[in-house]
């Protein structure tokens, strides 16, 4: 099966799909693109500017078998886990969800958020804000969750450094379905910020069930 540009970041027409038929696609991640996409970690001290990202960098303990502390809130359609006192996100602007802790739970908070302002906003915007590496063009304007309700199920931790975060989102969308999508996150300058892989494809895996997962959701 293959995958346009606009569902990585919409996931419409990838998670509706691949959880009806059972296919699935898979991706290797590039490290030394990844690598070379993250900077080096920036300093956490607090910046002048009240408009920037200045949460400390919290602890380093990845979340592998228990989701880290949060509430559930709304973005777009999907709701989301946020605690912006401690992980992000310290600044919201309409459907936008930015300034997350230099941290492994800062890391995946940021990266559902990402995933929910799939559903706010057409995905060449998105991508303009919080990727790196995508295309100028992604060649459509469909959105996350537009041929049904999707919502988070779980996720799973697959490795941190300062540098670079891979985690794998877990989506349940209509009837149940259960979607894997592994989301590569990078520190870029003040945030963590979504690595666009350079075929266009995360790596993806349709779900019996959330066996090997930590499952969390705002349902």
């Amino acid at each position: 099966m293959l995958l346009s540009g606009a569902f990585l970041l919409a996931l419409v027409l990838l998670g509706i799909v691949l959880a009806t038929t059972g296919a699935g696609h898979r991706a290797n991640s590039q490290a030394t693109g990844v690598q070379a996409a993250a900077e080096q970690p920036p300093t956490t001290q607090v910046r002048a500017s009240a408009s920037a990202c200045s949460l400390p960098a919290g602890s380093q303990a990845v979340p592998w078998t228990s989701p880290p502390a949060a509430q559930w809130g709304t973005v777009g359609s999907m709701q989301v886990p946020q605690n912006p006192g401690l992980f992000g996100p310290q600044h919201t602007d309409g459907p936008w969800s930015t300034c997350f802790a230099h941290d492994p739970s800062g890391a995946l908070l940021a990266a559902m958020n990402l995933w929910a302002e799939g559903t706010a906003v057409a995905p060449s915007e998105l991508v303009a804000r919080l990727a790196v590496g995508a295309p100028k063009n992604l060649g459509s304007d469909v959105r996350l969750g537009s041929d049904g309700p999707i919502q988070f199920a779980g996720y799973r931790y697959g490795s941190y450094t300062p540098a670079v975060a891979e985690v794998v989102v877990v989506f349940r969308g209509p009837e149940g379905k259960l979607l894997a999508v592994a989301t590569t996150m990078v520190w870029a300058g003040e945030d963590w910020k979504y690595w666009f892989p350079p075929d266009g494809a995360p790596a993806m895996q349709v779900l019996g069930d959330l066996t090997g997962y930590v499952q969390w959701s705002g349902f």
